[in-house]
């Protein structure tokens, strides 16, 4: 495909001029201007016959069958030509479907010394789904620049886009490193537990509270109790499917989000010992999964959690609650993923959650949002900012007084703030087992 540059386009706008001004000016020069219009198409057209011909250059491109959601990707490919020589600058584009994103969907790439044009194509995906690369665009010139050569590559290159593993593993990588301070109490279970695990001879660096004085007496020494910290904890991760959690928070849904953050708790709390379980529910509870443990149960959870999505309906929390309490027999850690808008609307959720935790320890995770909360401390410039300003505040302090409600009944509210959010509760999770509340 061949079409004009911007400056042929000029140039025969130019012409025109020229031709009108010369009709004023002399007259009896009128055709100079068409005859030099008709020469600059006619060269257009030689520059863009021997220019390279589209067929000749092909793309070079490989990407993954599966990405990570909210997870940035930069794939590299590149234009080659069967023979002759590629030009010496081309511009390309790029077509997705909506759930990928990109900060230059359009590039100029420059030819190299070694005679390539090569680029960098950077993706995000914004949901889980199927995402595609629909197609690419590149366009080149001639040497004088008047026309333009276009190739255009259906690709239909499908990308799987699932809960993001690899960062999963790259946090709980962090946190479970010796020089990281959280990765040394949990590699270190001996001292900081609560459960019995082997008699040692006594020395002054430990408590002396700990001296086992039967058994001292018995060897005719001092034996002092060692502790570890307790293992097989059941923690089940709740959560919340309705519509609410298919709002996109900071341009990545809540949902999903919440899904990376149980993954990483998942796997940091199996790599301890404890077992995990997952549940989820919208206007009833439609997931219960049994326990997994251990690190190849990971496989499992996120096969799992990879299933749920959220659904166009609203939220039953007294129904789940009910229905989750009623299927869990021990006392457990309940990591619960949800969202309200206001207080009243929490009055049903805030009800069924102070029964369910007189037998289980509950951590709340509160979306914080970021944009209300810049809402609410913009300065106004104009009346409509002044009530934007007031609503959002109202709707903070609204959730402010639903957070202290849940913790008089001593439930764990965690807020923090959105990109921090999945390390927060693993470290939650970590404070409360050092303090043997689980």
């Amino acid at each position: 495909m061949i079409y004009p540059t911007a400056r042929l386009i000029g140039l025969m706008i130019a012409g025109v001029l020229m031709g009108t001004g010369l009709v004023f000016i002399a007259p009896a020069l009128w055709w100079v201007a068409p005859v030099a219009m008709i020469a600059l198409l006619v060269i257009g057209l030689i520059e863009g016959a021997f220019a390279v011909p589209p067929s000749r250059v092909s793309l070079v491109f490989q990407t993954p069958k599966t990405i990570g959601v909210a997870r940035d990707y930069v794939f590299e490919y590149a234009l080659t030509i069967g023979r002759g020589r590629l030009p010496k600058r081309a511009e390309v584009r790029w077509g997705f479907n909506r759930l990928l994103i990109s900060p230059a969907v359009a590039e100029s790439l420059v030819c190299d010394e070694a005679g390539t044009l090569a680029g960098q194509l950077q993706v995000r995906a914004m949901a889980r789904g199927q995402a595609v690369i629909e197609s690419f665009h590149a366009r080149w010139a001639g040497p004088l620049g008047l026309c333009y050569v276009q190739k255009k590559v259906v690709l239909d290159r499908p990308l799987t886009v699932t809960p993001d593993i690899e960062g999963v593993q790259t946090d709980a990588a962090a946190l479970f490193s010796r020089d990281h301070i959280y990765g040394v109490r949990v590699q270190n279970q001996l001292h900081n537990g609560s459960e019995y695990h082997a008699l040692r001879e006594y020395d002054s660096s430990q408590d002396p509270r700990r001296i086992d004085w039967r058994s001292s007496a018995k060897h005719l020494k001092l034996l002092s109790r060692e502790f570890q910290a307790e293992r097989n904890h059941h923690i089940v991760l709740a959560f919340d499917t309705g519509r609410l959690m298919g709002e996109p928070l900071q341009r990545i849904k809540k949902i999903d989000r919440a899904i990376y953050a149980g993954l990483l708790l998942g796997y940091c709390a199996m790599k301890v010992g404890d077992n995990v379980r997952s549940f989820a529910f919208a206007s009833k509870p439609y997931h219960n999964a049994p326990a997994v443990s251990g690190t190849n149960g990971f496989a499992i959870l996120k096969a799992q959690l990879s299933a749920i999505d959220d659904l166009p309906e609203e939220t039953n929390h007294t129904l789940a609650l009910t229905d989750l309490g009623s299927k869990i027999a021990r006392r457990s850690l309940i990591v619960l993923f949800t969202d309200f808008i206001d207080e009243i609307s929490a009055d049903l959720m805030v009800e069924a959650l102070q029964r369910l935790s007189k037998k289980h320890l509950i951590v709340f995770v509160a979306f914080r949002d970021e944009g209300l909360e810049g809402l609410a401390g913009a300065v106004p410039e104009a009346a409509e900012d002044v009530t934007r300003a007031v609503f959002a505040r109202r709707l903070l302090q609204q959730r402010e007084t639903v957070y202290a409600t849940l913790r008089r009944m001593g439930v764990e509210v965690l807020e923090a703030e959105t990109e921090a959010m999945a390390v927060s509760i693993v470290l939650k999770y970590l404070a409360l087992k050092r303090e043997d509340r689980l």
